[in-house]
């Protein structure tokens, strides 16, 4: 096999490719760190799997099965894949308004009431700023709006929400 005769002249021409340098970095360092969030522990670095809660703070002895963690792009933050696909659902609605329904993945914030459609049908993440969505009554409707009408936020005078009168 002829040498590469690129590698040859970059050899020759650059004196920075004259000497070898080992400075590798070490393959075990930074494998696990102390995070406060999302909860108190030790997480570890897996290669190909990510990072994995392995010992929580309150315990002396380690999980059975390490939790994996992911990144919330909506929240921008990590959080424990298993809290992600609860509080993920699909719903049909309209991402634009006045636009044809379709199947969407939704996102439920830390309010606990209100929706963001993070994906769409095929998975691809859907950028912000998201409006936000309630769910109805039944469970399978969403809403675009800021809270759903509720007897706390509703003006009985003139079905106004309050607060907004000024």
């Amino acid at each position: 096999m002829a040498p590469n005769l690129f590698l040859c002249l970059r050899t020759l021409c650059c004196p920075v490719y004259w000497f070898q340098h080992n400075d590798r970095v070490d393959s075990e360092e930074n494998r696990e760190q102390h995070w406060e969030t999302p909860v108190p522990g030790t997480y570890r670095f897996l290669p190909g799997q990510g990072w994995h809660l392995i010992r929580r703070d309150s315990r002396d002895h380690d999980e059975k099965v390490p939790a994996a963690l992911v990144y919330c792009r909506v929240l921008h933050r990590y959080m424990f894949e298993s809290e992600l696909e609860d509080r993920s659902r699909f719903f049909t609605a309209p991402l634009h308004k006045g636009g044809r329904p379709e199947k969407l993945r939704f996102f439920l914030l830390d309010d606990g009431v209100h929706w963001v459609a993070g994906w769409d049908a095929k998975g691809r993440f859907i950028p912000g700023p998201y409006p936000k969505w309630w769910l109805e009554e039944d469970g399978m409707t969403m809403r675009r709006g800021v809270s759903p009408p509720t007897s706390a936020n509703v003006s009985r005078c003139n079905s106004l929400i309050a607060g907004k009168i000024e």
